[in-house]
């Protein structure tokens, strides 16, 4: 799967108010679109995963360890693996986030 449009990817209910299109994987990192509700939360949880993310749209408050950051437009961050963390949309929001390894649980 080199090239795709996300056009032909389907989303997935993550939660209430937190939505999720994968885009493409590899051997070694998956890519996807996150799109949260106003009030949407991710919550608090850690994973195997290093995740990376960028905010095209909209505002959250993410936690990252026992600290939170109040993300905007332009915005990247890093969650190390093993570290917990949470987001609460305070507004609208799509970012793209990708996580290394690949998560066989976002390959739908």
């Amino acid at each position: 799967m080199p090239i795709v449009s996300n056009a032909d990817r389907p989303f997935a209910d993550m939660m209430p108010g937190v939505r999720r299109r994968t885009l493409l994987w590899g051997e070694t990192m998956l890519f996807a679109e996150i799109h949260l509700e106003e009030g949407g939360v991710v919550p608090l949880h850690d994973h195997v995963y290093e995740q990376i993310g960028y905010c095209i749209e909209g505002t959250f408050d993410l936690k990252i360890g026992d600290v939170v950051h109040s993300i905007e437009p332009g915005n990247c961050w890093c969650v190390p693996s093993g570290v917990p963390h949470e987001a609460t949309a305070t507004s609208r929001c799509f970012l793209i986030e990708a996580w290394s390894p690949a998560r066989d649980d976002y390959k739908d």
